[in-house]
């Protein structure tokens, strides 16, 4: 593996205007930060994009929006389209791939949820086949999900019967699991990690690539992480991936959904509503937040500042 060829792939926010509608004018702004800040790929309607608290229809104006302001660029999109509705999710996958989406991505169910690998699989299966041969990856998210299955299981008893599964996006911080999946079948499906904050292990145990609410705003900082790494210097790949987990801490302690899209409104991506029942944070708690970050050394309060570590090398 080399920095190079890891891809880092953004779940970018959803943004609303005051009356709850989809704010689609912010995905231009969106994209170009990613495109500049060396990003792969989009992750659409994953957790970071609140994609659970979107009604069908706007999962697909979304996905719509997301696949023309990507057109002409190298940007990869993913479209995430797991549901409790096995029809609902029949239906998302089916758009993503009319639309020209480039893989897809579906989470468990998590109202009723399957007990066993096998009937995971069983509700997979009709929604992977709806994308016709556009490469899977099932979604792993236990900490939102409550679904906690063996995933070297699932890959091996899903594969015959989901031809185009080719790995996981796999946000479990379940490290020898990992191991299992990385390994299998001479590395024969992707992972695709989930966890910002312990990015550097999952790089040294084999992981192709990430997804992480993180890279929308800070992914320079884990390339140079990468290339740290790459070259053997190990001291500074840690001190970078510390530097992560700075900020994960403080925007965990201050709602990190409402957080990240306060990142973004400083870096010109106007839009920093939840959609209930996320909690959005007071003009003080905006504040203290935007504070907090300036003192860490990763953000400056006025939007034409760079994001900062601290030896003030830029991140972005």
């Amino acid at each position: 593996m080399t920095s190079n060829h890891f891809r880092i792939i953004a779940p970018p926010t959803t943004h609303f205007h005051a009356d709850g509608s989809l704010n689609l004018d912010a995905v231009e702004r969106q994209a170009q930060l990613l495109i500049d800040t060396s990003v792969d790929g989009v992750f659409v309607a994953g957790s970071t994009g609140e994609g659970q608290s979107l009604s069908t229809d706007e999962r697909m104006t979304s996905a719509q929006r997301w696949i023309d302001v990507a057109a002409g660029s190298e940007l990869e999109v993913i479209i995430q389209v797991g549901h409790n509705s096995l029809p609902d999710a029949v239906a998302l996958a089916k758009h993503a791939q009319h639309i020209g989406a480039d893989s897809i991505a579906a989470s468990s169910p998590c109202y009723f949820k399957p007990s066993r690998v096998e009937e995971l699989i069983d509700f997979m299966v009709p929604v992977a086949a709806a994308a016709g041969d556009l490469p899977f990856y099932f979604y792993e998210i236990p900490p939102l999900t409550n679904v906690a299955l063996p995933m070297a299981e699932f890959l091996a008893k899903a594969k015959p019967r989901i031809p185009n599964l080719v790995g996981l996006k796999y946000s479990n911080i379940d490290l020898m699991q990992m191991q299992q999946c990385v390994q299998m079948n001479n590395g024969e499906f992707e992972v695709l990690f989930g966890s910002d904050q312990q990015l550097l292990a999952a790089v040294a145990l084999g992981a192709c690539g990430a997804v992480g609410s993180t890279y929308n705003f800070a992914a320079p900082l884990y390339r140079r992480m990468l290339a740290a790494f790459d070259r053997g210097d190990h001291a500074e790949a840690r001190q970078l991936q510390a530097k992560s987990v700075e900020i994960v801490a403080i925007m965990s302690r201050h709602s990190f959904l409402s957080a990240c899209k306060i990142l973004l409104a400083e870096l010109g991506v106007e839009g920093e509503t939840l959609r209930a029942p996320l909690r959005n944070l007071t003009a003080d708690q905006r504040e203290e937040l935007l504070a907090d970050l300036h003192s860490a050394g990763v953000f400056a309060l006025h939007k034409s500042a760079p994001i900062v570590n601290d030896h003030d090398n830029a991140i972005i």
